[in-house]
């Protein structure tokens, strides 16, 4: 079996439609709103939702995309909520969960012959991109034999901690379909770009 070499670049991913995202699948929406229902917080976050949008949020379809103004509106009346650390790491586990238990494991599992030298099959990271968000890009770069930066660009929710927290839990979820054990940290992020650390045992 062959292995990726350190400091290998395994993918440069950039939208043809935009730089910036500007949709993002109704899924993960959908997700973030079931699991605020599960665990009790949904009537804390309704009222905190902005008027304009929330019809499309509350009543948002998994398959549909949503413009980006909608998902904004979301992550901001969940951020208005001040969940701490330990709320906003169960929640994105869940969301995590949710997402891959539809078309996210499916998609994994039949790219699992593609993962050469790697422990979850990261050269189709774009095609995870494209079926969650349009515009934006992505970057993959190898660190060691179980260890990979993945940097994310052009996604404005990243300014929300609790958007960056159910998207780390997303790549970290991913991972842990393929080993016992996964591990994420974050290195750098702003408004609009996330770069994380992945290792794997």
């Amino acid at each position: 079996m062959l292995s990726q070499r350190a400091g290998e670049l395994l993918v440069d991913y950039a939208s043809p439609q935009s730089a910036q995202v500007t949709e993002v699948r109704g899924s993960l929406i959908a997700s973030s709103l079931q699991t605020l229902r599960d665990r009790g917080l949904f009537e804390r976050y309704r009222p905190l939702l902005a008027e304009a949008h929330r019809e499309q949020v509350l009543y948002c379809v998994a398959a549909s995309w949503l413009p980006i103004d909608v998902a904004m509106a979301h992550y901001a009346a969940c951020e208005a909520m001040q969940l701490t650390d330990a709320e906003l790491e169960a929640l994105g586990n869940e969301v995590s969960k949710r997402i891959m238990g539809t078309f996210l494991a499916t998609l994994v599992r039949s790219a699992r012959h593609v993962s050469v030298g790697t422990s979850i099959p990261l050269k189709q990271y774009p095609r995870l991109w494209e079926r969650l968000l349009v515009g934006g890009s992505c970057r993959v770069t190898m660190l060691g034999a179980k260890d990979a930066r993945v940097e994310s660009f052009g996604v404005p929710m990243f300014r929300y901690r609790y958007f960056r927290t159910a998207y780390v839990g997303l790549v970290r979820g991913a991972s842990l379909m393929f080993r016992s054990a996964a591990h994420t940290r974050v290195r750098r992020a702003n408004d609009d770009m996330l770069s994380l650390e992945l290792s794997w045992v």
